[in-house]
C-alpha cells in the first residue's frame, strides 16, 4: 500500500522548467541529466514493486524526515510489523568496482559513497526510534535498478547490502510475505508525523532572464496560434486547451520561483499575455489556494505538479489535447 507517491522533486523540476526558457549552461545541463537519471531508476524500482505488489506493507516514496532538527531524504521506506526498511536507490551505469571502502568506475575513484549514504539513513532511523523509545527493527538495501551496472568486489559487506537489477524482483517479493497490522500501522504513523519539506534546495530563477510565454508541451515551440478553446503550436500542430496550457505554467512558475508570491499580474507577464485574463484568473482560482490582500493578493498552487493537478482534478473537461492528431485524456 503506498502512503507517500513519488513525484517529481524540487530540483528536477526546477530545471525542467529553466531548460524550457533558458539556454543551460554547462553546469545546470549536467544537474538536468544527473537529475534525470535519478528520478528515472527510482521509477524503474517503482515500476517493478508494482509489478510485484505491495499490499500487505506500507510505502513511503521519496519522503523528508526530520530527525534531530536536520531534514533526512529517504528514496523508499517500506514498513511492515517486522520494522523500517530502507532502500537507497542508486541509477549508476557502467562498470563499478568497490575495493576497501572506495568505489571505483575504470580506475577513477567515485566520491559518492552510496554503502556510507545507506549506514546513515539507517542511522538517522536508529536515532528516531531511540527518540521514542520504540523496539522496532530497522534494515536496509542500496538498490541498483539500472541493467547496464555492472560491480566487481571481494567486500562480502558490501554483497550483502546491495541488490542488483538482476535479483531486484526477487528480493521484493520477499515483502507479499509481510504483514502489516498495528505495529506497522503505529510505525507509519511515527514516519508521517516526521515528515518535513526539502529544505535543501533553494534556487530560483532570474525572472527578467527567463523567456515568457506559452509552450508546446510535444516540440518545446514558443510560436502559438491563439484559438477560441485551444493554442495550436504552429511548428508541430499540436493543439492543447488554454486550461492546458495555464496548468503547465503554474506549475513552471512555482519550480522556478519558489521564494515569489504569485500574483495575477506577475502571472501574465510570466505567460507572455497569451490567454486573457478573465481566463487566467479563473484557472488561478480553480488550480490555487486564494490569499486575500487587496492589491497584494497572490495564489498558491494546490499540487506537487502539473501531472498532479491533472489526475486530481476534475478532467472532464468539454475540450480536449490533441498531441499528434490523437485525444490525450
Amino acid at each position: 500500500m503506498i502512503l507517500f507517491d513519488r513525484f517529481v522533486g524540487m530540483e528536477l523540476a526546477y530545471y525542467r522548467a529553466l531548460n524550457r526558457r533558458v539556454l543551460l549552461s554547462g553546469k545546470d545541463a549536467k544537474n538536468l541529466s544527473a537529475q534525470e537519471k535519478g528520478y528515472a531508476g527510482e521509477c524503474t524500482y517503482d515500476r517493478i514493486f508494482d509489478e510485484v505488489g505491495h499490499g500487505f506493507v506500507f510505502v513511503f516514496r521519496d519522503v523528508y524526515l526530520g530527525i534531530e532538527g536536520r531534514a533526512a531524504q529517504y528514496d523508499s521506506l517500506i514498513v511492515s510489523d517486522d520494522g523500517i526498511v530502507v532502500n537507497e536507490i542508486k541509477n549508476y551505469s557502467g562498470n563499478y568496482r568497490y575495493d576497501k571502502g572506495t568505489w571505483y568506475i575504470g580506475k577513477s575513484p567515485v566520491s559518492d559513497d552510496a554503502l556510507s549514504q545507506l549506514r546513515r539513513a539507517v542511522g538517522k532511523l536508529v536515532k528516531l526510534r531511540y527518540q521514542v523509545r520504540g523496539k522496532f527493527n530497522i534494515s536496509g538495501k542500496v538498490i541498483f535498478p539500472n541493467i547496464e551496472f555492472r560491480l566487481q568486489s571481494n567486500d562480502d559487506e558490501l554483497w550483502d547490502n546491495v541488490v542488483m537489477r538482476s535479483g531486484l524482483r526477487s528480493y521484493l517479493m520477499q515483502f507479499q510475505n509481510m504483514n502489516a497490522g498495528r505495529v506497522a500501522e503505529d510505525i507509519a504513523e511515527l514516519i508521517r508525523s516526521h515528515i518535513v519539506p526539502n529544505t535543501y534546495f533553494d534556487k530560483c530563477a532570474d525572472f527578467s532572464a527567463v523567456r515568457k510565454g506559452l509552450y508546446c508541451s510535444e516540440c518545446g515551440g514558443f510560436e502559438l496560434e491563439n484559438r477560441k478553446y485551444h493554442l495550436v503550436c504552429e511548428s508541430c500542430g499540436s493543439r492543447e486547451t488554454k486550461e492546458t496550457h495555464i496548468i503547465r505554467a503554474i506549475s513552471d512558475y512555482k519550480a522556478l520561483f519558489l521564494n515569489e508570491r504569485l500574483t495575477n499580474k506577475r502571472f501574465m507577464e510570466f505567460i507572455g499575455y497569451k490567454v486573457s485574463e478573465k481566463t487566467v484568473f479563473r484557472m488561478l482560482n480553480k488550480y490555487c489556494e486564494q490569499h486575500l490582500k487587496g492589491p497584494a493578493t497572490h495564489y498558491t498552487f494546490k499540487y506537487k505538479s502539473f501531472d498532479d493537478a491533472c489526475e486530481n482534478n476534475d478532467r472532464s473537461w468539454r475540450y480536449k489535447d490533441y498531441i499528434d492528431g490523437l485525444v490525450r485524456d
